[in-house]
């Protein structure tokens, strides 16, 4: 599938009508998805992998994967809601979708409670400016349950979070940067639409050798 194609098909997947501020359930934007797929497409880490999308909101990550030759792909949501929508939007992908996709299944529940095991985490995670430090609590799951990780972030914590990433043995081996649209959803927001500046992180577990690797 081409780029513009993948954009245009996971924009017009549905969204959360009411997303919960504190929450922060910023729906990724459809052009944005498909950039992170496809990083991770280019380097191996998605085709016939399985994968962990958590935090899967809508599912558009997730679902990007499949459209790209994920083997698997683990949906984990715990908003009811969130899920609903997400179950619709895997209805459409199942009748619109040309193509052989992969399995997929959707884990009712907290994502740091999750007891999964994938190739290849790939979430946009809390900011963490509602519920301090919860992008790094999002991040040591995903460290714990995979062996390459792509996580999306608020620009400015790069050596913080490349310190995580060491502490958990893994090396944060690369990094993109995108303008991440916010639109007024809330009473609070002033403007119809606000850009905030993120950086796609791409980890990788460290083995020192005396570790063996599947």
């Amino acid at each position: 599938m081409r780029k513009k194609q993948l954009e245009i098909f996971l924009s017009n997947l549905k969204e959360m009508e009411d997303p919960d501020m504190f929450e922060e359930q910023y729906t990724t934007p459809g052009d944005i998805a498909a950039e992170i797929v496809l990083f991770a497409y280019h380097r191996g880490d998605l085709e016939g992998k399985t994968i962990i999308d958590l935090g899967a909101g809508t599912g558009r990550l997730g679902i990007a994967s499949l459209l790209l030759g994920a083997k698997k792909v683990y949906f984990v949501e715990k908003d009811k809601r969130a899920i609903e929508i997400l179950s619709d939007n895997l209805k459409t992908l199942t009748l619109k979708s040309n193509q052989i996709l992969g399995e997929y299944e959707i884990r009712d529940g907290d994502v740091l409670n999750v007891l999964l095991r994938g190739d290849t985490i790939i979430q946009n995670p809390p900011f963490g400016t509602k519920k301090r430090n919860m992008d790094t609590k999002f991040l040591k799951k995903a460290f714990e349950i995979g062996d390459v990780v792509y996580s999306l972030h608020k620009k400015g914590n790069y050596d913080f979070i490349r310190n995580v990433a060491l502490e958990n043995s893994f090396e944060l081996v690369e990094k993109e940067s995108f303008k991440f649209p916010i639109k007024a959803m809330f009473e609070v927001h002033k403007k119809r639409k606000v850009m905030i500046e993120v950086e796609l992180y791409r980890f990788m577990r460290c083995y020192d050798g005396s570790e063996w690797r599947d």
